[in-house]
C-alpha cells in the first residue's frame, strides 16, 4: 500500500477517534434516561431548546449527514464496500463525524486494493495549510466546549 494511502487512512481514523472522544464527552448528560428517552431528550435539546446558533448547526449537520449518506450508498455500491448500513446507522447512533471518516478510510483501502493508480494525486502546499487550519479550528472548538 502506498504511503499516501496509509497517511490518508491514518488521518481519517484519527479524525474519527477525535470526533468520537469530543462528541461523546457530552453524552453523559443523557445517561440514565434509557436509550429511547435519551435520544428524544437529545433531539429535543438540539432542535428546540438550543439557541439560534445551535439550531443552525443542528440543521446544517443533518443536511450534511444526508448528503454524506447518499454519497456513501453510491460509493459503497460502486466500489463494492460491504456493510454500508453500519456506517449509516453509526452516523445516527454514534455521530456522523465518526462514521463518515470511518467510511472514507474503508473507501480508501478498497480503492488501493482494487485500483492502485486511482490513489495517485498531488495535493498543493496551500491545501495542506488550509486543512491544518481547519483541523485546528475544529480541535480548538471541541476543547473550548468541553
Amino acid at each position: 500500500m502506498e504511503l499516501k494511502t496509509k497517511a490518508l487512512v491514518g488521518l481519517y481514523l484519527l479524525t474519527a477517534l477525535l470526533a468520537l472522544i469530543f462528541t461523546w464527552l457530552h453524552v453523559p448528560a443523557y445517561f440514565g434516561n434509557g436509550f429511547l428517552d435519551a435520544n428524544i431528550q437529545f433531539w429535543n435539546d438540539a432542535l428546540f431548546n438550543a439557541n439560534p446558533a445551535g439550531n443552525f448547526l443542528t440543521v446544517d449537520i443533518l443536511f450534511l449527514a444526508f448528503a454524506c449518506n447518499v454519497w456513501m450508498f453510491i460509493e459503497a455500491r460502486r466500489l463494492g464496500i460491504k456493510h454500508v448500513y453500519l456506517y449509516v446507522i453509526g452516523g445516527v447512533v454514534i455521530a456522523i463525524s465518526v462514521a463518515f471518516p470511518l467510511f472514507m478510510a474503508a473507501r480508501e483501502l478498497r480503492i488501493a486494493a482494487t485500483d492502485p493508480n486511482f490513489t495517485s494525486y498531488k495535493i498543493k502546499a496551500g491545501d495542506v495549510v488550509a486543512l491544518i487550519i481547519l483541523f485546528l479550528v475544529g480541535l480548538l472548538a471541541a476543547i473550548v466546549v468541553m
